[in-house]
């Protein structure tokens, strides 16, 4: 993980500075601010994970006339970087292979973008352009904005920002767009170059699609181990992380380690060492306590940049594990279960779509938002924390291929949810985990729900009289409880919301595709047990928040 940071048009100054140095423990290994053009500085803030400490893996990297920061990782830059007809600054980077795909490209922006196989946010430029780009599902951060004196300033997080700027903008994922020195005032213009496919046209059988299924998510798991740091599991005991974490271990050639967190009486902490035992792998527990998740909530919203409840109820846990790790150990880089529900549509809710057309909407909808929820938070919990996270299920292949296929095979009667998944790794996990019906991170922490827990002291804290005049302090999109607006005053106290408060998506949550405002997925049902896997036994689905931390 690293920050990158840019202004275009002016000389930087020390507020400028001082707001590129918020971001700084994106990456505290190495911090750059170099003029690369005149009026043109880029930023960089490096976590060194590939080469770390050596001079050829700084940025940032120059050669063939162009220079470019980069916050990501490229996957395939060997091949990439095959004949690179003159010689690179920094070139042992991976993310070297940015510039020479664009020269192998004809400088094609969209080309370029969609050659690289990776997830990147990156900033380029040469003596005419300015040129950036985001990977395919937007698994790296990036936000822009323009100050009074109509310099472009470019950033990986808000905060970075939006002091400077008199409204701030995310980049879209799977877009690039060129900016021209001569005219840097003009509105930055998006292209797509990735989007996820729409149509399910990959019609397999079910023996067929297991077999890609395997194939493809094992091959994404193994380029994501690139790298000499050391490396961990963000292990819930539920299917995703666990299916990652026996993976991984297969490659690794040092034992990574598996870190859990939960409440002292949560039955996840059994089951996650349940896995690391069967994996023969180190586990270590964090037990927290309600009143650390509420106590550190205000740390959350700055790091997050949201006051979506949801999203900051997962982002608890998460945060302080990522605390931890950064604390306690050597571990640089952790693997991830983000994005497998998403695409398989295994949230409760999504179970019980009407039929597979409508679950197959509302796989696309949820994979259009998901830079600005589970992915965002995925980033900001790790990052601030001078971590790197790598999320295998979004491996741009693994995606087109799960997105073309047949929904039917999402929505299978009598079946448990991801039946595919699960099948498709028979042998990888213990059954008790390999066929656990999927449950949500905020009330795997324990017995008692986080959410609960959370409303009862929103409650005491805000007042009856202020509560009933929350229209008035918060006009626009007014919180609809007292945690609700708990989270909006803090955030409000942090950041300005007329500049960037259009940033925060606080709807994927309440509304399905199929426009059924009763299937909020925070909804409270009666909590189902699941039996054993044989095929002929209905598959009962225990509710499930549709935020999952790192399940």
């Amino acid at each position: 993980m690293c920050g990158i940071w840019a202004i275009i048009g002016e000389q930087v100054t020390p507020q400028q500075q001082d707001a590129f140095m918020k971001i700084v423990g994106r990456g505290p290994d190495l911090t750059v601010l170099e003029e690369v053009q005149p009026n043109v500085h880029l930023g960089f803030h490096r976590l060194a994970i590939v080469m770390p400490g050596d001079t050829p893996s700084a940025q940032p990297i120059v050669g063939g006339g162009l220079s470019v920061v980069c916050n990501g990782e490229i996957y395939n830059h060997q091949s990439l970087k095959i004949d690179c007809p003159f010689t690179l600054k920094n070139g042992g980077s991976d993310c070297a292979a940015i510039i020479t795909s664009f020269i192998k490209h004809n400088k094609d922006l969209k080309e370029a973008c969609a050659s690289l196989d990776g997830v990147f946010a990156f900033i380029m430029a040469d003596d005419k352009n300015v040129y950036i780009g985001r990977d395919p599902i937007g698994v790296r951060p990036l936000f822009y904005g323009y100050n009074s004196n109509g310099s472009l300033l470019i950033g990986s997080e808000v905060k970075c920002i939006e002091e400077l700027c008199e409204r701030v903008e995310y980049f879209p994922p799977g877009c690039c767009a060129t900016i021209s020195l001569f005219a840097p005032t003009r509105p930055v213009q998006p292209q797509q170059y990735y989007s996820v496919p729409t149509i399910a046209d990959r019609f397999l059988s079910i023996d067929c699609t297991k077999t890609l299924v395997r194939d493809v998510l094992v091959k994404s798991v193994e380029k994501r181990l690139m790298g000499n740091r050391n490396f961990g599991f963000m292990l819930s005991g539920g299917l995703d992380s666990s299916l990652i974490a026996s993976i991984a271990t297969r490659f690794l050639k040092q034992k990574p380690i598996a870190f859990s967190v939960g409440f002292e009486d949560s039955p996840d902490l059994e089951n996650a060492k349940k896995v690391a035992d069967y994996l023969k792998i180190p586990h270590e527990v964090l037990v927290i306590t309600p009143q650390q998740c509420i106590d550190i909530i205000p740390e959350v919203v700055f790091a997050l940049e949201t006051f979506d409840p949801l999203i900051i109820r997962c982002g608890i846990a998460h945060y302080l594990l990522c605390q931890h790790i950064s604390k306690s150990s050597d571990v640089k880089v952790l693997l991830s279960g983000e994005g497998a529900d998403e695409l398989f549509g295994s949230y409760a809710y999504m179970q019980r779509a009407p039929n597979a057309l409508h679950l197959h909407k509302e796989i696309l909808r949820r994979m259009h938002h998901l830079h600005q929820y589970d992915v965002l938070r995925c980033d900001r919990s790790t990052s601030c924390h001078g971590l790197e996270i790598r999320v295998p299920f979004l491996d741009k292949r693994f995606i087109d291929l799960v997105s073309r296929l047949p929904p039917s095979y999402k929505l299978m009667p009598m079946k448990l949810e991801k039946h595919v998944l699960r099948s498709a790794f028979e042998g990888w996990l213990p059954d008790e985990v390999l066929w656990r019906s999927k449950e949500g991170f905020a009330e795997a922490l324990g017995k008692t729900d986080l959410g609960d827990i959370l409303a009862e002291h929103c409650d005491k804290l805000i007042s009856k009289s202020l509560y009933e005049r929350r229209a008035e302090r918060f006009p626009d999109r007014t919180p609809e409880t007292t945690e609700e607006y708990w989270y909006r005053q803090i955030f409000e106290d942090t950041f300005v919301y007329d500049k960037m408060g259009h940033l925060v998506h606080t709807k994927v949550y309440r509304t399905a595709a199929w426009h059924r405002p009763d299937e909020k997925e925070n909804m409270h049902l009666e909590t189902e047990t699941l039996d054993v896997k044989t095929d002929d036994l209905l598959r009962l689905r225990r509710r499930s928040t549709g935020s999952l931390g790192v399940a």
